[in-house]
């Protein structure tokens, strides 16, 4: 099984937010009608989300917990916050994952949507 690693890194000089998104093919036979890991899924264009203004300015850490549906042509629809440590993480998770796009996933040759979930993890930099 490969993987594809990216370290995303955003942010201002005083702050950054570290995701990391980790892909390999999934075999849909094994996923259909399940919440499978996102680590399964492979991503084409999935930005970070921007690290919240207020957060970065008092230099606060935080994290949201979201679940969403990859649509049969890759889109991402109805995401839902299913924990937070603040509401402007999980606003800003929201508007991030919102855009992304994934490889789709098939089933005997169809593509199929699927229920997934991800953690995003809001870690301010401190100045050097």
């Amino acid at each position: 099984m490969t993987y594809l690693k990216s370290r995303l890194l955003l942010g201002s000089l005083s702050s950054a937010l570290s995701l990391a998104l980790v892909a390999a093919p999934a075999s849909a036979e094994s996923i259909s009608g399940t919440l499978i890991n996102a680590r399964l899924l492979t991503p084409v264009d999935a930005p970070p989300p921007e690290y919240p203004k207020h957060a970065d300015t008092i230099g606060i850490d935080g994290y949201a917990i979201l679940e969403f549906t990859v649509a049969p042509d890759g889109r991402v629809a109805s995401p839902e916050v299913r924990s937070h440590s603040s509401a402007v993480f999980s606003k800003a998770a929201i508007e991030a994952v919102e855009t992304w796009q994934f490889e789709p996933v098939y089933e005997n040759g169809v593509a199929v949507p699927i229920r997934t979930g991800y953690k995003f993890s809001f870690v301010p930099r401190t100045e050097e």
